[in-house]
């Protein structure tokens, strides 16, 4: 399995076969179902218009991912900690919506996830899913859900960097001979490591943040998503920092997408059901509404079909 976001925060302890399915805990399942309505006056779908014969329950689209530390993915919010929020639970409802049924939760642990596919504890993974050759084995995939990329980072009053903004061409060309910081585990250590021309410092446990702010590093590059909550203040507990700033638009493109389990006797009807879904979704405004609302809109959502 390649390296992958937010593995390196997953040192908690919470044991080897960490998911769950607990009924009425609302720290280990919460319904969602209900924060987004897509049967707006502005045109979007309307409920039911996708069917539903792949889920595993009747009425109920239950789906897994990592709460802990996965702003601004899915997390709980720091004002009201019983409600689960993040723009995939967003999604996730929106989904749910259109097939007529109720978005369940089912918190699992990171590394845990896979295995919990397999066992069918849930439907389907939604956490900032990549494909990768090893999951290629046990998995199928929906169409793309999000475009997202390595953004890099710098200090704002850093002289070398006055020239750049968001909307500058930046590449890994422009921190030669720097040091970068990201997180242990982060797609981006492994890209910043296959540099020799940069330094790399991957933090176990912590973003790195606070040591560019200090100087201790000249950059930080991950995945576009979490500066977007960290950096630019994007959702609830997101504040904008203002002694850094991105530069550049995102590099590295890759795809987010949605994993289900493949030796499932309906995982062809449920995967054509929610790229059905997506589909609507990504043509309705619906993901764009929801992107915008979390800072996360760029224009490379065009590349997968979002209007």
């Amino acid at each position: 399995m390649g390296l992958q976001r937010r593995a390196f925060l997953r040192r908690v302890a919470q044991g080897a076969g960490a998911f769950v399915l607990a009924a009425g805990t609302k720290s280990l399942l919460t319904g969602c179902a209900g924060n987004l309505d897509t049967a707006t006056e502005e045109g979007r779908s309307a409920a039911g218009a996708v069917s539903s014969e792949g889920l595993l329950n009747p009425g109920t689209l239950a789906w897994g991912a990592e709460a802990i530390s996965g702003a601004p993915y899915v997390f709980y919010d720091p004002v009201n900690p019983s409600q689960l929020i993040g723009f995939e639970v967003e999604i996730a409802d929106a989904i749910a919506k259109l097939m007529g049924v109720k978005a369940v939760f089912v918190a699992t642990a990171y590394d845990q996830l896979p295995a919990a596919l397999a066992a069918n504890r849930f439907d389907f993974i939604l956490n900032g899913w990549e494909i990768t050759s090893d999951r290629e084995r046990t998995q199928r995939f929906s169409q793309p859900y999000y475009r997202y990329g390595q953004q890099i980072v710098v200090r704002t009053n850093d002289e070398r960097f006055a020239q750049y903004d968001a909307a500058s061409d930046v590449t890994l060309a422009n921190l030669a001979g720097m040091t970068v910081g990201t997180g242990i585990g982060y797609k981006a250590q492994e890209i910043l490591e296959r540099d020799p021309n940069l330094k790399t410092r991957a933090y176990d446990g912590n973003l790195p943040f606070d040591d560019l702010v200090q100087g201790r590093i000249d950059a930080v590059m991950v995945d576009f998503p979490i500066v977007a909550y960290y950096v630019l203040g994007s959702g609830p507990g997101g504040t904008v920092n203002p002694a850094l700033k991105p530069i550049g638009v995102p590099i590295f493109l890759n795809n987010y997408v949605i994993a289900f389990n493949a030796s499932s006797p309906k995982v062809k009807t449920l995967e054509t059901e929610v790229n059905q879904a997506l589909e609507i979704l990504k043509t309705d405004g619906t993901l764009r509404r929801i992107y915008e609302q979390w800072k996360l809109w760029n224009d490379q959502q065009a590349q997968i079909g979002i209007v």
